[in-house]
């Protein structure tokens, strides 16, 4: 009987075990199943790109299950896989196109996709915020065929960051007028660009832009399904403003070493989405020495990106939370509630700003009183001028629009010089 009971222990542990792995991905949940605990679990994949992803998961976890205890937040973590359905010529275990969840924050690039697949529903009523307490282009970013689909969270592009004492930038609006006010390839050292550009991903979205600011949106989706040479072209000019080993480093891919080098005034131009400033400011507060003189907040300044000789047309993409088609009844008011506790201003400044002590993470967000709320913008200054250049932008989304960007970025990445 003693020997029964043993095994039928080891039994339930395997069980368990089984249970936990299975659910590995899933932050902030228990590991196993407790005896009598009647909270209903509300599975959410959240855009992990962020500065601070996981204090920012421990942060909306702990708010919104204080406000709601009978509901139980479980993170599906995407951070190590977001865009790519294979990996090293592998499916991808944990892609944001075959992951599932009750709540998406899905990127545009994928709505389309959703939709065509019946992933989700229509957004309700309760969880929309009024159009005009949103920026344009994250209403754009977040409906289709003008239905609503997804609440806009963050909207984010490419800038050009600069010194504020450098005048001549402010005068760039072309990309003829960078490369002359860089000088070309020609340009002395530590006074050139800084700028990732390695990986599918980053490559592809430069050609999208190359194409826009040539074409504008639509029309620039027909110049997608092939690498034209013309605007490949535009991207190897764009490597040629490039201070000496930075730009193409594989080491250097996916982290902060670009905000952190501009923040100790290596490269005179920083090209990157807004939150790369917070790492601009985090070197400067906790990784420079007294006599560094490393760049604060007041000493940047910002101008639009143009890949094209006679103008821009910016496009920006939108990071939005849409409901599974299957998340119904219970799931579905949990879903609302969720929602609508992270449209709250509180919320955002919770991740924006969460003490004077840290860099602020200089994320865009998509709704519009927090460009004026001085709890975002004080330590933040350049809000005001990013809003001005985003909000017009065109938020391109199109059935397969992330694989078609990847491979074009995949072909570039293999023909690409090296510098």
């Amino acid at each position: 009987m003693r020997v029964r009971l043993v095994f039928v222990v080891l039994a339930c542990i395997l069980v368990l075990a089984g249970y936990s792995f299975a659910r590995s991905d899933r932050v902030g949940c228990a590991d196993q199943p407790h005896i009598g605990d009647v909270r209903r679990p509300l599975s959410v994949v959240l855009y992990p790109f962020i500065p601070n992803f996981k204090e920012v998961l421990y942060t909306i976890k702990s708010g919104f299950e204080e406000m709601h205890p009978d509901v139980e937040l479980c993170f599906v973590d995407l951070s190590a896989n977001y865009y790519a359905k294979t990996k090293h010529g592998q499916p991808a275990k944990a892609y944001i196109g075959t992951a599932e969840a009750d709540i998406y924050e899905l990127d545009s690039v994928f709505l389309q996709d959703f939709i065509d697949n019946e992933k989700i529903q229509e957004l309700p009523r309760s969880a929309q915020l009024p159009v005009d307490q949103l920026l344009r282009n994250a209403l754009d970013g977040s409906s289709i065929g003008g239905k609503r689909y997804g609440a806009p969270h963050w909207v984010c592009g490419n800038f050009v960051f600069f010194r504020a004492g450098d005048a001549a930038m402010r005068n760039v609006h072309t990309f003829a007028d960078l490369e002359t006010t860089v000088g070309g390839s020609d340009h002395a050292v530590g006074t050139g660009l800084l700028v990732d550009l390695k990986g599918s991903s980053t490559l592809g979205e430069f050609y999208l832009e190359a194409a826009t600011d040539k074409y504008g949106w639509p029309d620039a989706s027909s110049h997608l399904r092939t690498v034209e040479n013309p605007l490949e072209d535009k991207l190897t000019r764009l490597s040629h403003l490039c201070d000496e080993g930075y730009c193409r480093d594989d080491d250097y891919h996916g982290k902060e070493i670009y905000g952190r080098a501009f923040s100790r005034n290596k490269g005179r131009i920083l090209v990157g989405y807004s939150e790369t400033l917070h790492a601009v400011l985090a070197e400067t507060q906790q990784g420079c020495v007294k006599n560094d003189r490393c760049l604060t907040d007041a000493d940047i300044d910002v101008v639009q990106l143009s890949l094209d000789d006679k103008g821009s047309h910016q496009i920006s993409w939108v990071d939005s939370f849409v409901i599974a088609k299957g998340c119904s009844s219970a799931c579905l008011a949990d879903a609302v509630a969720f929602i609508q506790y992270m449209n709250q201003d509180a919320t955002y400044v919770s991740i924006l700003q969460p003490s004077p002590d840290v860099p602020p993470a200089y994320l865009l967000p998509a709704k519009a009183t927090l460009f004026t709320n001085r709890e975002v913008t004080g330590p933040a200054h350049l809000y005001p001028k990013l809003r001005e250049i985003i909000e017009a932008a065109a938020a391109p989304s199109g059935s397969g629009l992330n694989d078609m960007l990847r491979n074009d970025g995949a072909t570039i990445d293999a023909a690409f010089p090296v510098k």
